[in-house]
């Protein structure tokens, strides 16, 4: 697989080379229309391939993005023109429109100057253009969404250029509505509904391009707080195959990971630019982390993928209603081709061993991370009901593998979430569950870093759940430790035993044409994926197996799940994760 970024963005934005129009629009190639702010996003990408790519194909590029620039334009300026697809069906196939022009705007403004720099000789037409666009009136959002913070981005390059009636000063108060709540520079988060990690990254990212683009206005300290704070959160948060760590929408969509290059891209030169050579170093890496994770994810003939699996476009596994491959996936090279052009290269090389690191967040976000060599586990305490479960979102390998646990387990057919843990069993073997990741919890105290002997790194997590019965609420124990050789996880409710089952539901098919298959072992299973082996062991003793392959998905693929029945009566169950291979 190649390590050349320039090669990997090529032959994703010419997987769309199909689905471009005369015009210069893109289409969905499931949906055969446009779908939000796709054309704008490729026109961007064919605009940082004419300066980056071959010399011979240069002329060739830039006519493509002047193409697709004139018509992102023509559909921004004009905000009484129908909007593009928003949201599809995956169970009928229908589209329903709404505006995104909010999204237009970066890349327009970036193609554009990409464009007067080559001497494109279209370029004073489309600067007449560009002034003339009443943003109020074409973009749908306004401060704090972080929507707006898209067209703030895009609106200081304007007002750099001396094309926009706002000021620095207008940039100002924008900025004072994000600072007033949602943006955090002290916590170095942007709380989104949901607390999603990926618009926390979205945000601080466009944001982060204020300062890059020359921000100079009243809240630049701020934003430099910011960078310092978001950076260590955003390396805290990036799990050790380079993924985000689950929780809330777009999870698993591969914008995340081309924003965390572009992101932890812009990271390096601000601090190397300030002699700040550890933070550069290790935004570098990250960089690089995240860039080996998405150059997986083109399928073979096919187009680039806006989701961590190469299934089918039209199987929509691992999609949000709103995803399309003709937007989503051209945000993500967006983001690859801004890296690109900011400099990334990907070196340097990215080793399975990590820097040990603990990430705790209680109120209002009550999630944790822990890391070290080449594990990653992710906790969530406050689990969105219809995006995740509850307990172990994540728990990752190292770059390079498909075999691993990241996002929770969807049953289509019930909505119901599964993950990495246990289940209280009732009537005997293969009896009835009560799934642990299904319940609701009230912590008792904030999640805690765990300190265990040997141990890299670790979590610990204390609540209590309604029983169901009226009678007092059941106490909740889950400890990790990430260890040289594994994981190690503890998930109990002390002084309450019964019967109980440890369920790992596991990816079985990502469309790379390999599928995991189940070994049953003495003390638990052994997933095999092609020459990836990961073990899962308890100590206790396994009374019975059922393997069901099918049926279920998460972000990463098609999914099996592997329920172990343990003997005796539990209050406790101990099971640990290991690479084998």
């Amino acid at each position: 697989m190649t390590t050349d970024p320039v090669a990997v963005l090529t032959t994703g934005v010419d997987s769309f080379s199909p689905y471009v129009q005369t015009s210069g629009e893109l289409h969905d190639p499931v949906f055969d229309e446009p779908t939000q702010y796709g054309t704008a996003y490729h026109a961007y990408c064919q605009a940082v391939l004419a300066e980056a790519g071959p010399t011979g194909e240069r002329a060739e590029r830039l006519e493509r993005a002047g193409r697709g620039l004139d018509a992102a334009l023509a559909h921004t300026e004009n905000p009484d023109l129908p909007p593009t697809g928003a949201s599809f069906s995956r169970a009928d196939g229908s589209v329903r429109r709404s505006n995104h022009r909010d999204f237009t705007w970066p890349p327009i403004l970036k193609t554009f100057r990409v464009l007067r720099d080559a001497g494109d000789e279209r370029a004073a037409g489309f600067a007449d253009r560009i002034a003339a666009v009443d943003i109020l009136r074409s973009f749908r959002s306004r401060p704090p969404s972080n929507w707006a913070s898209v067209w703030l981005s895009g609106e200081w390059i304007r007002i750099r250029e001396g094309l926009s009636p706002y000021s620095v000063e207008d940039v100002d108060e924008w900025l004072t509505v994000f600072l007033a709540d949602l943006l955090r520079p002290e916590d170095g988060f942007y709380f989104e509904p949901g607390k999603p990690n990926s618009y926390d990254l979205f945000t601080r990212l466009h944001v982060a391009d204020l300062l890059v683009e020359g921000y100079d206005g009243r809240h630049r300290p701020a934003l430099e707080r910011l960078m310092e704070t978001g950076l260590e959160r955003s390396l805290a948060v990036q799990l050790s195959d380079g993924s985000l760590a689950s929780a809330h929408r777009s999870a698993g969509q591969t914008w995340t990971l081309g924003a965390q290059v572009a992101y932890f891209t812009r990271a390096r030169a601000y601090f190397a630019a300030r002699c700040d050579t550890e933070r550069a170093d290790r935004a570098a890496e990250a960089a690089t982390r995240s860039y080996v994770s998405m150059r997986r994810w083109q399928r073979p003939g096919a187009t680039f993928s806006p989701v961590e699996n190469v299934l089918p476009e039209g199987w929509r596994v691992g999609y949000e209603a709103y995803t399309a491959d003709g937007h989503y996936a051209n945000l993500a090279l967006a983001f690859l081709a801004a890296a690109v052009r900011a400099g990334f290269t990907g070196d340097p090389q990215v080793t399975a061993d990590r820097t040990p690191a603990t990430r705790v967040e209680h109120a209002p976000i009550f999630r944790g991370v822990a890391s070290a060599g080449r594990y990653s586990v992710a906790v969530n305490a406050d689990p969105a009901p219809a995006y995740d479960g509850f307990g172990i979102t994540d728990l990752t390998a190292g770059p390079d593998r498909h075999l691993q646990f990241a996002s929770s387990v969807r049953h289509p057919e019930t909505g119901r979430f599964l993950n990495l843990g246990t289940a209280l069993r009732s009537g005997g073997v293969r009896g009835e569950l009560d799934v642990l990741a299904q319940r609701t919890f009230t912590l008792d105290a904030p999640i805690e870093a765990l300190d265990r002997p040997g141990a890299r790194a670790g979590l610990r997590l204390r609540g209590r759940a309604d029983r169901g019965d009226g009678d007092d609420a059941m106490p909740y124990l889950l400890e990790l430790g990430v260890y040289d050789d594994g994981v190690r996880v503890e998930e109990a409710t002390p002084g309450v035993a019964g019967e109980r089952s440890l369920l790992v539901p596991y990816l079985r098919n990502p469309g790379t044409g390999v599928h995991t298959e189940v070994e049953r072992t003495p003390y638990g299973v052994r997933l095999v994926h092609g020459a990836e082996v990961v073990a899962v062991t308890v100590e206790a003793p396994v009374q019975a197996m059922v393997h069901l392959p099918y049926g279920f998905e998460n972000r990463r693929g098609l999914c099996g799940l592997v329920r172990l029945d343990l003997a005796g009566m539990h209050d406790t169950v101990r099971f640990t994760v290991a690479v084998a291979r």
